[in-house]
């Protein structure tokens, strides 16, 4: 069954003043929280909120999964935790280098909280940090107003185990994916992960110019092999391992057998990106936007590795 049909309710509620911002935390499991952001691009409606946010409650503190695009929303997700425990944020996790998982970081440290993130999505973040705020101030206005740069406190390279009371958090990096710095937050005891965009549900992923479509399967498979319960992806709704296959995995393989087949040929990228079928996956979201953009992408990447 397809996670979405159970995860059902009113994720985001946005009202039509930006003085008022509520948002709705979907139960995971005991203690295990996501926000689940919109499908589409970022937008002013949607407060540029179109990932997924989390947080575990445990008895020492609460870590949370990303702090949004940027203060407006961080500010609510402390709201919403507010409102199931009274427990003190102590940990953030931004997940990788983009601006709707970490603009919020100024609002955490504020409270106190250690900020985590992989060494390279800190390299990333202080290189485009600027650029991000800028993009995010002309997209969202107003409702931008308060947010600062705020970089990671506490950085990692390979894994980190956090306790707290007797919950057990993994941050694990399995190599350069969707960006260099992607991070699964891994919760062994629930067999819950909190996958980043190492996995799109829904929606069409997006190949990015510092993503490598190659280590992303192999990032996947070593996810896989954690044999996770729920699966909380970067973008899309919680689901099982088998939907995050065929959504995800299966997609970028496809692509890269046929754009394997076109560089064995020696047809040229815009003749890859017209003959491939990428009708099989057309259920996905922003399908029409990005499919052609992926192929070509793709195409980039392995040119260049066969070089």
């Amino acid at each position: 069954m397809r996670a979405s049909a159970v995860f059902t309710g009113l994720f985001l509620a946005f009202s039509a003043q930006a003085a008022e911002l509520t948002l709705h935390p979907v139960k995971i499991a005991p203690d295990v929280y996501a926000i689940i952001g919109d499908l589409g691009a970022q937008t002013y409606e949607n407060e540029g909120l179109n990932s997924n946010l989390g947080f575990v409650v445990t008895g020492d503190g609460v870590l949370v999964i990303n702090t949004g695009p940027g203060t407006r929303i961080a500010r609510a997700l402390h709201a919403a935790i507010g409102k199931i425990t009274s427990q003190p944020v102590k940990w953030v996790v931004n997940v990788n280098s983009q601006n709707h998982y970490w603009l919020g970081n100024g609002y955490f440290k504020s409270l106190g909280a250690a900020i985590v993130a992989h060494k390279e999505a800190d390299r990333i973040m202080r290189e485009v940090g600027n650029m991000q705020l800028t993009s995010n101030q002309r997209l969202l206005k107003e409702k931008a107003d308060g947010t600062t740069l705020t970089y990671p406190s506490e950085l990692l390279d390979d894994k980190r185990e956090i306790k707290l009371g007797k919950t057990v958090v993994q941050l694990l990096h399995f190599g350069q994916a969707h960006t260099p710095g992607d991070i699964v937050v891994w919760l062994p005891q629930q067999k819950i992960a909190f996958t980043g965009d190492i996995v799109y549900t829904e929606r069409m992923l997006v190949v990015l110019p510092i993503s490598h479509s190659g280590n992303w399967i192999q990032s996947f498979d070593k996810l896989a092999k954690l044999y996770p319960k729920i699966i909380v992806p970067g973008h899309g709704h919680p689901a099982d391992m088998m939907t995050a296959r065929k959504d995800t995995r299966d997609y970028l393989a496809y692509l890269r057998a046929e754009i394997r087949k076109s560089l064995d040929k020696g047809e040229m990228q815009y003749d890859a990106e017209e003959r491939i079928d990428q009708s099989g996956f057309s259920y996905l979201v922003n399908f029409e936007l990005l499919a052609r953009r992926n192929a070509g992408q793709i195409y980039l990447e392995m040119e260049k590795d066969a070089f």
